[in-house]
């Protein structure tokens, strides 16, 4: 009786709820797809839009801080609507974190000059910890700076795969086993492989471009995982209730 009164069999709700994964799921990756592939149709066939699109400060930095501020915002929102859960802090946390990362902790926005990196450079993000380490470790044996480089790329890759299969089985007509996390390590993903191309092949200007899509993929997918987890609170919520 309870089962009837709280939303049927619990079979056809999982059933229900993997479906809707799916979708946003799905939703997600055709965003990401259609940015990937305008930015790609502008760096191409439109030359002189390119520098506006793709350089420090242009359109796509900017649109990868605001999906960055989007994802941290929208979970800060959801977790004083719908309490306190592990996913949506954590989401938080890294688009905070990499919303200060993009934004070069505040010096773009007011100013200031950060300070000097190891190598050349600034120290104005995350990102440039692994830049440092990788610049010692070169300097140590380069051997060792291309085996970090490996090794995030292999990890980078065995996440794409890990997310490929996760598609793959929502289309065979499984999706009550999807990861509630596909997305989160999609976004883990797009982040390992801009990381790869920046420590590694910044000089290349091709590369740099594909560095800056990359970043704005991920950030795209974690404002779309905190979505995803904001909807899974509500409905516990409203189970509850």
């Amino acid at each position: 009786m309870a089962t009837g009164l709280h939303g049927g069999h619990p079979t056809t709700v999982d059933l229900a709820r993997g479906m809707d994964q799916f979708g946003l799921l799905l939703t997600a990756f055709l965003v990401v797809g259609a940015t990937t592939a305008f930015a790609a149709f502008v760096a191409v066939w439109a030359p002189d839009f390119r520098p506006l699109l793709l350089q420090e400060d242009g359109i796509v930095e900017m649109a990868t801080a605001v999906f960055f501020a989007v994802a941290a915002i929208e979970a800060g929102i959801s977790i004083a609507t719908w309490g306190l859960r592990l996913p949506l802090l954590l989401a938080g946390l890294i688009g905070f974190a990499e919303l200060m990362d993009e934004t070069s902790f505040g010096s773009r926005l007011f100013g200031f000059q950060p300070p000097p990196l190891y190598g050349g450079g600034q120290l104005d993000g995350f990102h440039d910890l692994l830049i440092v380490v990788f610049r010692l470790m070169r300097d140590l044996n380069p051997l060792l700076a291309w085996l970090l480089v490996g090794l995030m790329l292999a990890a980078s890759v065995a996440l794409v795969a890990f997310v490929a299969m996760q598609v793959l089985r929502g289309f065979r007509g499984d999706p009550k086993r999807l990861s509630t996390h596909t997305l989160l390590f999609a976004h883990f993903a797009f982040i390992g492989l801009a990381q790869v191309i920046d420590i590694s092949a910044s000089s290349s200007p091709a590369l740099s471009a594909m560095e800056e899509v990359f970043e704005l993929d991920a950030a795209i997918l974690l404002a779309f995982y905190v979505l995803q987890q904001a909807r899974e609170a509500r409905v516990a919520n409203a189970r509850r209730s």
